[in-house]
């Protein structure tokens, strides 16, 4: 059986690593940033040419399979052996993702933050996080959804502290990496609380039987819900999980703290879509609901009450902050509760 699995996953990979080709692409930028700093000649460059060149030409590739009739007819394809998946929705948030990575970019090329000495270090971390977050909206396995959010989540503690010699900067680096590890600590623990109940990591199967069966009243099952959303609330800076946000946005750089306003926010977001509206009835692929399932009773009022909570504390907390950073960081909190409102219906129209 093992054989036969190894045969498969071989016949496949040409199918996969054209699917991830943008992914692909991304990890080499990453690897060519790192090797140009050893050529003596351009250890001194400033390396933001590069990173835009790279991140735009990721953008393009994404937006040609978009527009690819090939791809386009793959309505839903598993790749890597069923760890990723490839449809629509993914390819949606990926040239959302990459834009607005190549936008920020172009801003630190402007601001001047990185300077030539440490370009090639920020930008290195800056598209590992970016590779992670992709991979966060397309995750199709547990063990994947971990592993996503901590390739997004250590290079962005190192990206918050970035700043060297100013204290806020550094305080903002700690407060996230103890605020993450924490968050990551509990998640993972929710994942093996799921894996070990349904005996499988696979998360078609795993909210299937959460759906259709009567599992979303067992008490393992609902810890183990509720931690993993936990972690994916803190990226999303969710009420009650936002502390991390306002602190960290404000000791980080402008230009750190607009990336992780954005994109980090867009890839919890498409997360947690994939969960919740596996749980309420997607079956199959990103715009097929077929089923109103037994978890849709306990989701709707859930999602409604945190989207809820998050949008008035968002806005209400904002009218007491003098910083312009920690007012811009309840703003991203507040709009975090707008687009929950949307995943809350269940819907098509809502996820749309």
């Amino acid at each position: 059986m093992n054989a036969t699995m190894a045969d498969a996953l071989s016949e496949s990979l040409s199918i996969d690593a054209f699917c991830f080709i943008p992914e692909l692409v991304l990890c080499g930028s990453i690897v060519l940033l790192l090797l140009i700093r050893l050529i003596p000649r351009y250890d001194r460059w400033h390396m933001g040419w590069i990173a835009l060149a790279a991140m735009a030409g990721v953008c393009v590739l994404s937006c040609v399979q978009w527009a690819n009739p090939t791809l386009s007819s793959m309505r839903s394809v598993n790749l890597f052996g069923g760890m990723l998946i490839f449809d629509s929705f993914s390819i949606f948030l990926k040239i959302f993702l990459y834009s607005f990575v190549t936008l920020v970019v172009l801003l630190t090329m402007l601001t001047g933050i990185p300077d030539k000495e440490d370009s090639a270090d920020f930008y290195c971390l800056l598209f590992g996080s970016t590779l992670g977050m992709s991979l966060m909206a397309s995750s199709n396995h547990l063990l994947m959804v971990f592993i996503s959010i901590e390739m997004a989540s250590l290079p962005s503690y190192a990206l918050a502290g970035f700043l060297k010699g100013r204290r806020q900067s550094s305080e903002a680096a700690l407060k996230y990496v103890v605020y993450g590890g924490g968050a990551s600590g509990v998640m993972l623990y929710g994942i093996s609380l799921l894996a070990g109940s349904f005996h499988s990591g696979y998360l078609p199967t795993v909210l299937r039987e959460i759906s259709t069966g009567s599992s979303i009243t067992d008490p393992v099952v609902v810890m183990g819900l509720t931690f993993l959303l936990a972690g994916i609330g803190f990226k999303l800076a969710s009420v009650p999980f936002h502390f991390w946000c306002p602190d960290v946005f404000e000791g980080a750089a402008a230009e750190v703290g607009a990336f992780l306003s954005v994109a980090s926010k867009g890839a919890a977001l498409a997360l947690l879509a994939r969960i919740v509206m596996g749980m309420g009835g997607l079956a199959g692929s990103s715009d097929e609901f077929s089923i109103w399932s037994k978890a849709t009773d306990y989701l709707v009022p859930v999602l409604s009450v945190f989207a809820v909570a998050t949008t008035t504390f968002g806005n209400l907390a904002a009218y007491g902050q003098t910083n312009l950073k920690r007012l811009l960081a309840y703003s991203t909190i507040a709009h975090a509760g707008f687009m929950m409102m949307g995943l809350a219906t269940l819907t098509h129209d809502g996820a749309g």
